[in-house]
């Protein structure tokens, strides 16, 4: 499935509450390959140099990278053009309208040309940071807030349980092209085990063919405004002063 920023928006919110739920996560950050900054006389720099310092990004905590190419495989290829498993229910239908319009405003994941990111995890909660460049950079902001309005509040009905995803109101930093940053409540029932309620921050900066996007939350309480909107601030000031 096309990754939108609804979804993405979901995602992180889930991804956080299954990490809140001791799911495993991929080797920590000393185990991937490290990247020797480039020149100044030579090529230009690796996208991944435009990532947050770890001690910037979560002082004193362990930081993961995750490369280009494992974002490819996360897009998958070979899913990308189907549908919702005919197991999964989004309501209301103005939600699925607003995928289907969000889609077709980002196009297709494989344009693409460049990404890096990194995420940390304490506990019950996460922060994850992407770069990536081309594909939707100019247009995701503007899809991003189009599909929230459209669909404030999603129901997922899934054979093993329920989920109720809200997002809450955009606001709108002074960063880059154009900023937006969502508040994400998901709720989930499951049929078997205790539900859970997760918050998370989603926030997006367009700055030219480049895109950061930035997500932080888990279990139990909302995740500090005031600061995540500091560390957005502080990501998007680096890639610009890194990459250009």
């Amino acid at each position: 499935m096309r990754r939108t920023p609804l979804l993405l928006a979901a995602a992180s919110s889930a991804s956080l509450l299954l990490a809140g739920c001791g799911a495993s996560t991929p080797a920590a950050s000393g185990d991937a390959p490290e990247v020797a900054p480039a020149a100044a006389t030579e090529e230009a720099p690796a996208l991944a140099d435009g990532l947050l310092p770890a001690d910037r990004f979560a002082p004193g905590g362990t930081v993961t990278q995750v490369t280009g190419d494992e974002f490819a495989a996360l897009l998958g290829g070979d899913h990308a053009d189907h549908g919702s498993p005919a197991d999964v229910t989004v309501t209301p239908q103005a939600c699925v309208d607003a995928l289907t319009a969000a889609r077709t405003a980002l196009g297709d994941p494989s344009a693409v040309e460049d990404a890096a990111g990194q995420y940390t995890r304490t506990g019950f909660t996460g922060t994850g940071e992407v770069l990536a460049t081309g594909g939707p950079a100019a247009t995701v902001v503007g899809t991003l807030t189009d599909a929230v309005a459209a669909c404030p509040t999603a129901t997922v009905a899934t054979p093993m349980g329920q989920a109720v995803v809200t997002f809450g109101t955009v606001t709108t930093p002074d960063l880059g092209d154009a900023a937006a940053v969502v508040p994400v409540t998901v709720t989930v029932t499951r049929d078997q085990g205790p539900g859970m309620t997760g918050s998370a921050l989603v926030g997006v900066v367009s700055d030219g063919d480049r895109v950061l996007g930035l997500a932080t939350g888990g279990l139990g309480a909302a995740p500090d405004a005031a600061a995540f909107d500091a560390l957005l601030a502080d990501a998007a000031q680096h890639a610009a002063d890194t990459l250009g």
